[in-house]
């Protein structure tokens, strides 16, 4: 088994902002050898569906139609899918008022692979975020080394959120304004 460990930063900067704009955002999850789970979120209203398929450009299947309300993660799972595959999806998303969907990026996914085959993952923690320790532009080049080492999945331990650091006062809010700012990295 082939194991990449990338990606393991300290940083210690006394300044610290959360600043992107984005207009959805897609994390995959719980793959196995014949699904995977995602998890789309858009910033408004909107209505999706995913093409997915086995050649790049070339959608043969595709999900139901979803809307959603904004910032509000809408799980869609892929079924039927085949063992040890690499699939390529898009995003097909409309904003209300509009007639046509319009189409994201490319990006693709790989079902669970045989028993015995080698895979790679990479390990990461200490994320910071949310405080004066992270840097964004440092994780964003943190994750750009994780897709070049084109890891099967990624663990991360810990420190992502911050919601340990109040947690008699902490509210629900709040912690869903530090799960949110966190989706686009993961994207």
């Amino acid at each position: 088994m082939k194991k990449v460990f990338t990606s393991l930063f300290f940083s210690f900067l006394l300044l610290r902002t959360v600043s992107f704009a984005w207009t959805h955002n897609i994390v995959l999850g719980r793959p196995t050898d014949v699904s995977i789970t995602s998890s789309v979120m858009f910033d408004t209203t909107a209505s999706f569906y995913l093409e997915y398929g086995t050649q790049t450009g070339s959608y043969s299947l595709q999900t139901a139609t979803f809307t959603t309300a904004p910032n509000i993660p809408e799980e869609v799972e892929i079924t039927g899918l085949t063992a040890n595959t690499k699939y390529y999806y898009v995003l097909r998303y409309k904003f209300n008022g509009q007639t046509n969907f319009s189409a994201g990026t490319e990006h693709t996914f790989r079902t669970q692979r045989a028993t015995g085959e080698s895979f790679s993952f990479t390990v990461e923690a200490d994320e910071h975020l949310y405080d004066k320790k992270g840097v964004d532009n440092l994780y964003k080049i943190t994750l750009a080394n994780q897709l070049a080492d084109q890891p099967d999945f990624m663990l991360s331990l810990g420190d992502i959120f911050g919601d340990d650091h109040e947690p008699y006062t902490i509210t629900s809010s709040a912690l869903d304004t530090l799960h949110r700012d966190y989706r686009p990295f993961l994207g």
